[in-house]
């Protein structure tokens, strides 16, 4: 069962302009760490990251292990240790696929911002709503709409409407399903640096401009 220890939190949030980004869902093959790596590249060229992996496939750490990633990817024990004798200005957070409701406290105490990447099938949209039921109140949380099948498909735009329709906060642009994030992973790379990859990093810059992701590159760069 997944649980993030208080005390790698306690010691983590000693530096307290680091900014904290967690991503979560209560449904795998959302995007989640696909989303986690092209974040981090993303903060990667306003100041220093670490990735904490806490996913038990470990895809985050996988996806590095050929340390041609342009950040630090830790798990929870080796956090620590790298927080202590760095200063990153952003923390990204990989979390496993469902965490238990009760764990939900625990997982956004002290995070700037929680991300929920859902894809715009029925099944994930009614998943991220379960997820977002079971926040503490308060959560300062998005949603991040991901693998969103190219026009002429309406299957982005129906899932916007809806998630606007019901008032859920929601980055105000999706990111596109592409194969080349596939070929990305399997290479060890940042997308934009992969063969056809241009088309891809291009909606990474487009969250850069929008809320809530501005604000947190503003607050670091400011």
């Amino acid at each position: 069962m997944f649980k993030f220890s208080s005390n790698v939190r306690r010691k983590i949030f000693v530096q307290s302009s680091t900014k904290f980004i967690t991503l979560t869902s209560f449904k795998g093959g959302v995007g989640k760490t696909t989303s986690a790596i092209c974040l981090s590249c993303l903060f990667s060229e306003h100041g220093r990251v670490m990735l904490i992996d806490s996913d038990p496939n470990r895809s985050a750490t996988m996806w590095a292990s050929s340390q041609n990633l342009p950040f630090h990817v830790a798990t929870e024990n080796t956090a620590t240790r790298l927080m202590a004798k760095n200063h990153f200005d952003f923390v990204v957070i990989d979390t496993p696929a469902r965490p238990a409701e009760a764990e939900m406290q625990e997982l956004v105490e002290g995070c700037d911002l929680l991300l929920l990447p859902t894809t715009p099938d029925s099944l994930s949209m009614k998943a991220m709503a379960l997820t977002t039921q079971s926040l503490p109140k308060g959560t300062n949380y998005y949603v991040l709409l991901t693998m969103v099948p190219p026009p002429p498909q309406k299957d982005g735009e129906d899932a916007f409407k809806a998630l606007h329709e019901k008032e859920y906060p929601v980055i105000k642009h999706g990111i596109k399903l592409l194969k080349v994030y596939k070929d990305a992973a399997a290479l060890g790379l940042p997308v934009k640096s992969v063969k056809g990859g241009k088309k891809a990093w291009r909606d990474w810059i487009e969250l850069a401009k929008l809320s809530p992701i501005s604000e947190l590159l503003n607050s670091v760069t400011s």
